[in-house]
């Protein structure tokens, strides 16, 4: 069943890309309604994707705060990584939402129209990366990131990179927590997709209320410095509330 659902994820993709995305370039581009359009045809085919490994038992859910996610406006949303499905989860239960995406997916067969027509964030533009992530919040936008900037790593403690940090600051908006753990582990970095645990895996998904940067900087930073406090402050809020990492072995 976990290599069927693989098969229906990317195969759900192609069909996206080559018979529904086509279609709506007969939409008028202005006021970005393309963009919204395919966001919520993502959102929607994610949540059904989810809803089918459950019906199928790969897995079980648990949404602790999910209306702070459906309410949420202009916000910088991170959640730590513990596994391959994390943004199919999170970007599930967030309507028309903004992510930075690996730039191997855009040239990828099953899912680089998605993410074409979606017009994510490529996390290769080293140069507009930072302006766009602040440009989207600005503009109301909930933007999706992952400080560790990619899955966690079993049995390590959580380390984040500055690049989360970079975006808050430089859009001055509001940050929501969002706890991700998996039970048993499975699917998290290094372990091959077929090596799934003997029973079926519970996701939880816990969004914490939103917090403000100069709340975790806790007080006047020199700009210089800003980047790195907040990106040790995140590090340290996260591992103060998920449980230690364990193995998979």
């Amino acid at each position: 069943m976990t290599a069927w659902s693989f098969s229906v994820f990317g195969l759900g993709g192609l069909a996206l890309s080559a018979a529904v995305f086509p279609l709506l370039l007969l939409l008028p581009a202005r006021y970005d309604l393309r963009r919204r359009v395919v966001r919520g045809l993502v959102q929607q085919s994610f949540a059904l994707f989810v809803k089918m490994m459950c019906v199928v038992g790969i897995m079980s859910l648990d949404v602790n705060g999910g209306e702070r996610l459906r309410r949420a406006r202009g916000c910088l949303i991170l959640a730590n990584h513990p596994t391959l499905i994390d943004v199919v989860v999170m970007i599930s239960l967030l309507p028309s939402a903004n992510c930075v995406v690996k730039s191997a997916l855009w040239d990828s067969v099953f899912l680089g129209g998605v993410v074409r027509a979606a017009r994510y964030i490529r996390n290769d533009d080293s140069t507009n990366l930072i302006a766009d992530c602040a440009a989207s919040l600005r503009s109301g936008e909930n933007l999706v990131i992952f400080p560790e900037g990619t899955r966690s790593l079993p049995g390590r403690p959580y380390a984040f990179l500055r690049g989360a940090a970079h975006i808050a600051l430089a859009g001055e908006c509001a940050i929501l927590p969002v706890l991700l753990c998996c039970t048993p582990s499975t699917l998290s970095k290094g372990v091959p997709w077929y090596r799934i645990p003997s029973r079926r895996f519970h996701f939880s998904l816990e969004v914490l209320e939103s917090i403000s940067v100069d709340e975790l900087l806790g007080g006047a930073v020199q700009p210089s410095m800003a980047s790195r406090h907040l990106t040790k402050a995140l590090q340290r809020y996260f591992s103060e509330r998920l449980p230690p990492q364990v193995t998979t072995e």
